[in-house]
């Protein structure tokens, strides 16, 4: 090979290189504290299933006219790439504690949720309070009901890792530099780790 063709190729190795993020570059924020939700089939869910497992998480609640059907719709996507990784998990919270479980399973069989891995939460006003608002800093409930439009990215050992826009439009320069694309990539890096 010429030195030309040597050049070339260093030249490419390190743009590749570049282009791949590892995990210990993506931030590293609060760690998720133990809760315990229910489910939308009624049941008691334990965070402490989530141990060991890559989560996307997004706050929501059934009622909500606008942002949160297009969040759904794009999670749908998530949920999409990622269905059938034993490692991966989706979790939707509803930020409206007078959200029931029939609430959440008939808001989320439009999405093509709720699945083993796509699990949709609803908890009293203390318990996601502290889950919005105080770990992952997204929304409140108590006073009004607010929430975030971004997706979160939680690691195996329960670290909020990254926030993403859930409402880019495709090929917006939001979109390929902290939406979905970006997630689905940092996920799959979080994945190996």
């Amino acid at each position: 090979m010429n030195r030309h063709g040597i050049t070339l190729s260093l030249l490419l190795l390190f743009t590749a290189a570049a282009c791949t993020r590892h995990p210990s570059t993506l931030p590293k924020y609060d760690k998720v504290p133990p809760f315990t939700m229910t489910d939308s089939e009624g049941r008691s869910f334990n965070s402490a299933s989530l141990a060991g497992k890559v989560w996307v998480a997004d706050f929501i609640y059934t009622t909500c006219p606008a942002a949160c059907p297009m969040m759904s719709a794009r999670m749908k996507t998530v949920h999409k790439e990622t269905a059938g990784l034993p490692d991966v998990r989706i979790v939707s919270i509803s930020v409206d504690p007078k959200d029931t479980a029939a609430d959440l399973k008939a808001f989320g069989s439009r999405y093509g949720g709720a699945t083993p891995d796509w699990i949709f939460l609803s908890g009293t006003a203390d318990t996601v309070h502290q889950i919005a608002f105080t770990t992952f800093h997204t929304g409140d409930v108590l006073g009004k009901i607010e929430h975030s439009t971004k997706f979160a990215l939680v690691d195996k050992d329960g670290y909020i890792r990254g926030y993403y826009s859930s409402l880019a439009a495709e090929g917006d320069n939001e979109s390929e530099d902290h939406g979905i694309p970006q997630l689905l990539h940092d996920l799959q890096t979080l994945r190996k780790d």
